[in-house]
């Protein structure tokens, strides 16, 4: 199987940095187990820095900047600036992972939407999709409403909704707007992702290592990596009964109509 695309995984993670292992190293081995484009997330204005120089430094490899909603109450105006000088990189294809995350309660709840709706702006502005981080405690889904609000406001819906694992109502909530959903190796393990993936229509669905988090089974004891990404496509591939090549396709399809548009 080849030509599976990793719309999202932290290659500037202080993990693989801590461990000595070189984006260079990790793009290498995901593409010999076919995985030969890489989204690499910023989730702060130094770790944005450090996705677009591993982007320039590996072909494969793509960087999105962004400031994570949960770090939003630390940057100023001038954070944002920043941001926009570094989207206009050549190497740039978006802007986040940004959104709105309630799950850890909402003190800094007026701040993660100031700094959401700076990104959401500035991703229209250069015309780039986004990469939406959106968590809500359980029972609430207020994130998700409050995220569709801004966008509707902004009148901008080019997006993916990121590591996504809640129900089929909030994915076609964002499927009716256009917006894309990820699947991470959650859907390896977990029951009710995999039953919301199998009425997730499949021009609706893009895949992601979000490495080095949610390993997918049976390496989950381990730090995930891109080269693991096979392993959602397989199990995307026996929940629909499809072939895994089709999957890998039709997720590739969907996420570089969205990420390169003009090639």
């Amino acid at each position: 199987m080849a030509g599976v695309y990793d719309t999202h995984c932290h290659l500037n993670d202080n993990i693989y940095i801590e461990n000595e292992i070189s984006s260079s190293e990790m793009a290498a081995e995901a593409k010999k187990s076919g995985v030969d484009i890489i989204n690499n997330v910023g989730y702060d204005i130094k770790s944005s820095k450090v996705a677009l120089v591993q982007a320039q430094k590996n072909k494969h490899v793509w960087a999105l900047v962004g400031i994570h909603p949960t770090h939003a109450q630390f940057f100023t105006d001038e954070a944002y600036n920043t941001l926009e000088i570094l989207a206009n990189a050549d190497k740039v294809v978006g802007i986040g992972e940004t959104g709105l995350d309630y799950s850890r309660g909402i003190e800094y709840k007026n701040q993660q939407i100031s700094g959401f709706t700076k990104q959401v702006k500035l991703a229209k502005k250069m015309d780039l999709p986004l990469m939406l981080h959106v968590r809500d405690i359980e029972g609430s889904s207020d994130a998700y409403h409050d995220v569709l609000a801004i966008l509707k406001k902004e009148k901008y819906y080019k997006a993916v909704l990121h590591a996504f694992n809640e129900s089929l109502e909030i994915a076609e909530m964002f499927i009716e707007k256009g917006i894309l959903i990820s699947i991470n190796g959650q859907v390896t393990r977990d029951k009710n992702l995999k039953k919301v993936v199998k009425e997730l229509p499949m021009n609706s669905i893009v895949v992601e290592s979000d490495a080095p988090y949610d390993t997918p089974k049976p390496y989950n004891k381990k730090t995930n990596a891109p080269k693991y990404l096979p392993l959602v496509v397989e199990a995307i591939a026996n929940i629909k009964k499809m072939s895994r090549s089709d999957v890998a396709e039709i997720t590739r399809d969907n996420a570089v109509r969205l990420f390169f548009p003009k090639r």
